[in-house]
Order: C-alpha cells, then sequence, then structure tokens
C-alpha cells in the first residue's frame, strides 16, 4: 500500500473490508445522490427548467406518471387536479431513488477484482 501524507491511495471499495460497512456507505452514498438530485431538480424547476427538473427527479416523474389525474373541467379545456394517491407518489419516490443510487453505489464500489 501506498502512503501519501497519511492517506491511503487505494479506492474505497478496496479499504472497505467489513460487509455490513460496505452496505452503509453504499447506503450512504445512496442517500446523499438522492438529496443532490432532489436539491438540483428544485434549482432547476426555480429557474424554469422543467424538463431537466424531470429529468433529475426521474423517480417521481416515474411515479406520477403512472398515477391517474382527475380532469374537473370539460374535455375541451381540460384542467387535472391531484388526488393523495399523488402525494404518496411523491414520497416514494425519494426511497426508491435512494435504494437505486445505493445498490448503483454498492455495486460500483466494491465488485470483485478481475471484473470490468
Amino acid at each position: 500500500m501506498v502512503m501519501v501524507a497519511g492517506r491511503s491511495t487505494q479506492p474505497l471499495g478496496v479499504m472497505v473490508k467489513h460487509p455490513a460497512l460496505r452496505i452503509i456507505v453504499a447506503i450512504a452514498i445512496g442517500v446523499a445522490i438522492t438529496m443532490a438530485m432532489a436539491y438540483a431538480s428544485h434549482v432547476a424547476w426555480r429557474n424554469h427548467a422543467e424538463i431537466v427538473s424531470h429529468v433529475l427527479l426521474w423517480p417521481n416523474t416515474l411515479l406520477q406518471t403512472l398515477v391517474p389525474l382527475n380532469n374537473v373541467n370539460t374535455t375541451e379545456h381540460p384542467v387535472y387536479e391531484a388526488t393523495p394517491v399523488n402525494i404518496v407518489a411523491y414520497l416514494a419516490s425519494y426511497p426508491i431513488g435512494a435504494v437505486v443510487y445505493s445498490m448503483a453505489a454498492y455495486f460500483l464500489l466494491f465488485r470483485r477484482k478481475g471484473q470490468p
């Protein structure tokens, strides 16, 4: 192991040996990425970049497309009203994002040697 100014030059996946610690590190990374994407999505929305906002917060976009909306106006001039299911879908999008990003972090950081 090479030491540079008291720090290891090995990647994080090599330094973390205990399986439970690997899972905790991956979950922390997944939650951090989810929070960063949510904040970036909020900033994009505030700057009128709605498409970028939808892409950054993709779990919410995915779940909201699955929830039907109620048209409270005519078919010529539709006005859609959200339901409590939309709130549940919004709240569920954060754990879904954290799980997906945590799994990606785990597999990218802690893959076995010899694998690409």
